[in-house]
């Protein structure tokens, strides 16, 4: 089982940062209509999965996602455009685990 960590684009621009144990099912549940699991993303969809990152544990996956919810967009626009600043932001906050960065995005429509 993975455990991950994304950011999704939202139909406003915003970027939304979540962690998930099946990302394929999260991301449609971001996509459907109300929902108690889609606060956020409910009343901006659609969404679209820009960047994921797997870790080994739930527990890094919710230090990698909290670590980059204090990020600004500037930030976060950089860590999906430049593969290495994951593992900058990763030493900057003493994440201390491996992180996979996952480039060729799962289809998930």
């Amino acid at each position: 089982m993975g455990y991950w960590v994304y950011l999704v684009r939202c139909r406003d621009f915003t970027i939304y940062t979540g962690a998930t144990t099946d990302l394929q099912r999260r991301i449609r549940e971001h996509n459907r209509k109300k929902g108690k699991n889609n606060k956020y993303t409910s009343s901006r969809q659609p969404v679209k999965l820009l960047q994921a990152w797997e870790v080994a544990t739930w527990s890094e996956a919710l230090r990698l996602e909290a670590a980059i919810k204090k990020c600004s967009r500037l930030k976060k626009e950089k860590l999906i455009t430049y593969k290495e600043e994951i593992f900058k932001l990763a030493k900057l906050r003493r994440l201390d685990f491996a992180i996979k960065s996952l480039f060729a995005l799962p289809d998930t429509n």
